[in-house]
């Protein structure tokens, strides 16, 4: 009979053949995760089990008498497993034998659904730091057999190709229960190391209550809360006790935004009742990603904000939430006081002195415009003198339905002192027009309207100032995917179907497109159609051609959310660009705070 020593692989065969083994897997589950990653991410913690499966089948099969108890990388390294008798072993050994590895994939990482009971953490804790412990020791201990963990599990051996005979080695019964022992010595750091961990991590009770909330309304696959105490010294030896409540999520989405979603978490934790004790942060990890054990992908963002800065976030989350859910994303407010000064470049006031007969004349027509004078007594708004102006208006013939139509307070308040929103006039430079060409938004100039419009006034000019319509930003949704799809404008090949692409983001994605109004640059096709969905229309589509990302947005916004702060659609000067921007802005505040 040949010695032993010839018959058994070397520790160096054996570990190279494992680290081929294991690139060779990793670079499949590398595979597996860029093919199915949408499906994986729904698993969650779950996705262990595909690491677990791999494991077991690569293994259990190519140890086993169906490869010759080969692997790729025993076979590159011409060694191969058997039993006692030098004979390849079953599929059900070979997959016993291949248990520890799977075993060790599937613990790594799993979460344990109570923290205040440590026993559950503690046995998970002793196999996952058992195993590969017990699998150096053994492989190095066993100096007459060569066995590790696995080995022994199975009682297999790891042998040339050439090998034959029976192996009549045995191990010393020291080393095994010095191997016994180990799991022991293990469990006991486990128990000593949690009972410290415990006084600074303390599980928070209503978990169970914000999960469930969490899992059920939002794209997330796991959540974990806890209340962390650290304490930390300086230089000086003056301590400092940083309290948290820590929380961890995984969301499901690429495309939701980790900004809004941490914001929706803080909410619902806010809404269950749930008490902070004093100077306590709220951290919150967004991650996303996936871990099937032997591939992993993970990024993440972290938030630390005081509850009361937490809390004016979810108050603009929940409002752009309730916003953009609804049929028709507009602000609801009784009163359109708000919307006819910011649709307004100027706000003044005058006595309104109009040929009325000339405007009956019109509607018996096929409609004209009209010019009439109209002298400045007063600003409200806009940088714009006390002068006589020349107001152009459109005048329908007498079956007119259209907005622009109403003409009903050209008769009423004719004679009379009147609070009037206007514009620089689109057709006739010099002119000016009613905004939206309608005359509905005229007030008469009573005190109690002229103290309303110079509230309103001020109102909006220190949103603007302050940009407290900004607030909203951080959290409104889609905001990657509109800004990947301005940069896609500015690309020939790329901006017809970003145009199409920004509109079909739909009515949730209205606050982003708001927040990236400010942008100038040049368009790579200036030219953009969409269908026509707006009521009583009669045609099909409306084509535009915007000349900077700025008079595409405006175009999309009006579109999706059927509002409208100035006609810049087909390029326009700055200061009415100015005016749409701040009109759509003062839009974003009231869908915040209406």
């Amino acid at each position: 009979m040949e010695d032993i020593a010839v018959k058994l692989a070397t520790r160096k065969r054996r570990f190279f053949a494992f680290l081929i083994d294991a690139l060779i897997i990793g670079v499949f589950g590398k595979i597996i995760g860029w093919s199915f990653e949408d499906a994986i991410l729904q698993l969650g913690s779950f996705g262990k089990l595909i690491g677990f499966a791999i494991v077991l089948l690569y293994f259990g099969i190519c140890n086993s008498k169906l490869m010759n108890g080969q692997t790729l990388g025993k076979k590159l390294l011409k060694i191969r497993v058997v039993d006692k008798n030098s004979n390849n072993i079953s599929i059900a050994k070979s997959i016993l034998r291949a248990l520890p590895f799977a075993l060790y994939i599937l613990i790594n990482g799993l979460p344990v659904s109570d923290s205040t009971d440590l026993y559950p953490s503690l046995i998970l804790g002793t196999i996952l730091f058992s195993i590969p412990v017990l699998e150096i020791y053994f492989a190095i201990a066993n100096n007459k057999t060569l066995q590790a963990l696995h080995d022994l599990t199975a009682k297999t051996y790891v042998v040339s190709v050439k090998s034959e005979g029976r192996i009549e080695s045995t191990n010393n019964k020291a080393v095994l229960y010095v191997g016994i022992a180990l799991p022991i010595l293990i469990l006991a750091v486990l128990f000593a190391g949690s009972s410290a961990v415990a006084n600074k991590l303390i599980y928070v009770k209503d978990i169970q209550k914000i999960v469930s909330v969490a899992s059920h309304e939002l794209p997330i696959s796991s959540i974990t809360m806890y209340r962390n105490k650290t304490t930390t010294k300086n230089f000086d030896g003056e301590t400092t006790q940083v309290k948290l409540i820590q929380v961890t999520a995984a969301k499901k989405n690429k495309d939701e935004s980790d900004t809004l979603l941490a914001g929706k978490i803080a909410k619902i934790i806010f809404d269950s009742g749930f008490t902070f004790e004093e100077d306590e942060n709220l951290f919150i990890a967004i991650i996303y990603g996936y871990d099937i054990g032997i591939a992993s992908k993970y990024t993440s963002s972290k938030f630390n904000f005081s509850p009361e800065n937490w809390k004016k976030a979810t108050k603009a989350i929940s409002f752009l939430d309730k916003a953009t859910r609804k049929k028709k994303p507009s602000v609801d407010i009784k009163s359109d006081l708000w919307r006819n000064v910011a649709n307004a470049q100027y706000i003044v006031s005058g006595t309104l002195n109009v040929d009325t007969n000339k405007i009956k004349e019109i509607k018996k027509s096929k409609g004209d415009f009209i010019e009439f004078n109209f002298v400045i007594d007063s600003v409200f708004k806009g940088d714009i003198e006390k002068k006589e102006i020349t107001i152009r208006k459109f005048i329908c013939d007498i079956n007119g339905k259209e907005n622009r139509c109403n003409d009903s307070n050209l008769f009423t308040f004719n004679g009379q002192k009147v609070i009037a929103p206007i514009v620089k006039s689109q057709r006739k430079p010099g002119q000016y027009a009613f905004i939206k060409s309608s005359v509905k938004s005229l007030k008469l100039a009573t005190e109690e309207n002229a103290n309303k419009v110079s509230s309103e006034v001020k109102l909006q000019k220190e949103i603007l100032e302050s940009k407290s319509y900004a607030e909203a930003c951080p959290y409104a949704p889609h905001a990657d995917s509109v800004k990947a799809l301005i940069e896609d404008m500015l690309v020939a090949s790329k901006a017809e179907s970003a145009y199409v692409n920004l509109e079909r983001l739909g009515k949730s994605a209205i606050p982003t497109i708001i927040c990236q109004m400010d942008d100038r640059r040049e368009l790579a096709i200036k030219s953009i159609t969409f269908i026509n969905n707006f009521p009583n229309s009669t045609e099909t589509t409306r084509h535009y051609t915007p000349q900077v990302v700025t008079d595409v947005l405006a175009a999309t916004l009006n579109q999706v959310a059927w509002n409208s702060f100035g006609y810049i659609f087909d390029g326009a000067s700055e200061e009415e660009r100015v005016s749409v921007i701040n009109g759509w802005r003062i839009f974003l505040w009231y869908l915040v705070n209406g």
